[in-house]
């Protein structure tokens, strides 16, 4: 008779050895990195906050006001619902809102989500500008924004719809791609 070796135990005995063998591996990274850089948990949470920033002269470069903001540690990210964020640029501020952000490298890029609206009000030579898209990504030291989406865009009475909007506020500038228009005259949007 042959002797029967029992499998049960040895399967027990071979899970055992792999969990072990993964919990000490577990432990080890943890304890190399105790400050938590591996985790995504927020470390700072704050309701109702305002953030500002200003140039190396003084000037208020833009203002970001939230319904509630979260900071990632192990990505250096932060999270807000219902950000608005007003520029201060040429030739009016422009101000945005949106469903949700995140903001990305000390807030040098910034990254709006869901419903994204822009409105920047009339100026002594230039008619009102609002905007609608999905998301907008802004970047407000150099003082511009960009989309790859869809926008919904209105200049004055004109009615344009197109892709791929980019808008330098520095220099006054917008561009919009494969543009579908209604355009009226500078005379006409002043005459009504």
């Amino acid at each position: 008779m042959k002797p029967h070796l029992p499998v049960f135990p040895i399967l027990l005995a071979g899970l055992l050895a792999g969990t072990s063998f993964w919990l000490e591996h577990y432990v080890r990274t943890q304890a190399s990195h105790p400050d938590g850089r591996l985790r995504h948990d927020p470390d700072m949470i704050a309701q109702g906050a305002s953030q500002e920033r200003f140039d190396a002269n003084g000037k208020r470069l833009y203002v970001l006001k939230t319904e509630k903001l979260s900071h990632y540690p192990d990505d250096q990210s932060t999270h807000v619902t219902k950000p608005q964020l007003m520029h201060f640029g040429k030739p009016q501020p422009l101000t945005v809102t949106s469903d949700t952000a995140r903001i990305l490298g000390e807030g040098r890029e910034i990254v709006l989500t869901g419903n994204v609206l822009g409105r920047r009000e009339a100026g002594a030579d230039q008619p009102a500008l609002g905007f609608a898209t999905s998301s907008l990504t802004v970047l407000p030291d150099d003082e511009r924004a960009f989309t790859e989406e869809a926008v919904h865009m209105t200049h004055g009475r004109s009615i344009i719809d197109g892709q791929r909007l980019e808008i330098d506020q520095l220099h006054g500038l917008v561009s919009l791609h494969q543009v579908r228009a209604t355009v009226y005259s500078k005379s006409q949007d002043q005459a009504r």
